[in-house]
């Protein structure tokens, strides 16, 4: 068990992993989405010239990128969490352990591979909300220092 003069170090510490993960989350949905709007110029990119519309591989590598530092933002949590460091006593209830387990099972490298290959982009956008809505549950249910 922590001490008790760890624990509010240990709360803030859940707080920022959470909280980052959630921001790298965001940017990569705002980048999918993006391929999304940019896909039907794409054809006509050379008659205007080619410098007004986006690149969708460069939108997929932002967002390969995005979910890699996000993947890695959560990491430091997980781990903890696996450990023993973290566990019930930070949290305000019982439910926030079965959104670390949910959170520590995501295969971001399934993702990853999908977006590599330039494809899965929806079902990917629909991880990533889904990932998203368990960090704010998580960012919930954290207790209080």
């Amino acid at each position: 068990m922590t001490e008790e003069s760890d624990r509010p170090r240990i709360i803030r510490a859940i707080k920022k992993c959470l909280f980052n993960a959630d921001e790298f989350f965001e940017k990569a949905m705002d980048s999918l989405d993006e391929i999304g709007r940019s896909s039907v110029g794409t054809g006509i990119t050379p008659l205007i010239g080619g410098y007004a519309l986006p690149n969708a591989k460069t939108h997929y590598r932002e967002a390969i990128i995005a979910i890699d530092s996000g993947e890695k933002a959560l990491a430091p949590l997980v781990k903890r969490f696996r450990d023993g460091r973290v566990n019930v006593s930070h949290f305000k209830s019982d439910e926030a352990i079965t959104v670390l387990e949910d959170l520590a099972g995501v295969d971001f490298n399934m993702l990853i591979s999908n977006l590599l290959q330039n494809r899965g982009r929806e079902s990917s956008w629909y991880r990533l909300k889904e990932v998203r809505g368990r960090i704010s549950e998580a960012l919930n249910l954290v207790a209080e220092s």
